[in-house]
């Protein structure tokens, strides 16, 4: 996403603005500073930016709030899945502990929140509490259906509440922040990030990762065919909703951006 990449460097800033690493040498500040297509910003400043809006400092503070708490998910994740390696570096989950690695992903969480604090929006607050209440609750009802076949409903929920929740409360936050029309971006993340994770599944470290632990995703249930169908789908449905908005560079990136994922 070169056409904000200055943008996005300045969420990075806005991430570790203040952090102090309970890890030694620096590890936390390494892991959540590392390499990250950091796409749930990308996907808001790229949609605030195609409507005409400013990236004022309460967006970069909402948007690294939501880094952060999706840096904290994976540190759950890596113990959940007893994974080794995170984006090219061993996890902190092997290096230190599983234990570490909880309470580090906990610490990121209230980091991310004193910057939702910050924002003084009661609203915004409430959203995100509710969107960690649904991320958990996707992960605990994956885990225990591991080793069975969850139905094509079951499967889009996990995917809506463990990935998508977060996309719809980081997008929609900045709506109200921004002042623009909330349905359809909410509609757009929630389609994006059920397209995401479906992607995701689909990778070839994720693939290994899901059968060494018994989960069933997209390709086992729907069919190599069907999913593909279905991302299709999703692509229409995103392409459908940016036809709202008038043509510009932020726009096309956008549309781009949903195409590359193949």
């Amino acid at each position: 996403m070169k056409i904000i990449e200055r943008e996005l460097n300045i969420v990075k800033e806005f991430m570790i603005e203040g952090f102090t690493d309970p890890l030694s040498n620096n590890t936390l500040l390494n892991f959540i500073t590392g390499s990250s297509k950091r796409i749930r910003s990308g996907i808001t400043i790229l949609y605030l930016k195609a409507l005409n809006r400013e990236i004022n400092n309460e967006i970069y503070t909402l948007l690294a709030a939501g880094e952060l708490i999706h840096d904290s998910s994976l540190l759950q994740d890596d113990v959940l899945d007893n994974a080794e390696f995170r984006r090219g570096q061993t996890t902190i989950a092997k290096q230190f502990s599983s234990k570490i690695s909880v309470l580090a992903g906990d610490y990121l969480l209230t980091s991310a929140m004193d910057k939702l604090l910050r924002l003084n929006n009661k609203e915004i607050l409430e959203i995100f509490q509710n969107c960690t209440k649904k991320m958990c609750t996707a992960e605990i009802t994956q885990y225990f259906l591991r080793g069975k076949k969850p139905s094509p409903e079951e499967y889009i929920e996990i995917c809506k509440n463990k990935t998508a929740s977060l996309f719809i409360s980081i997008l929609i936050s900045a709506a109200i922040l921004s002042g623009i029309e909330i349905d359809n971006a909410a509609k757009f993340a929630e389609n994006f990030g059920i397209f995401f994770q479906i992607i995701n599944d689909l990778e070839e470290n994720s693939a290994i990762i899901d059968k060494r632990n018994k989960i069933t995703t997209a390709a086992g249930i729907f069919g190599v065919e069907k999913t593909k169908l279905l991302l299709d789908n999703y692509r229409e449905e995103m392409r459908d909703l940016l036809k709202e908005i008038s043509d510009n560079s932020y726009k096309k990136a956008l549309e781009e951006l949903i195409t590359s994922y193949v």
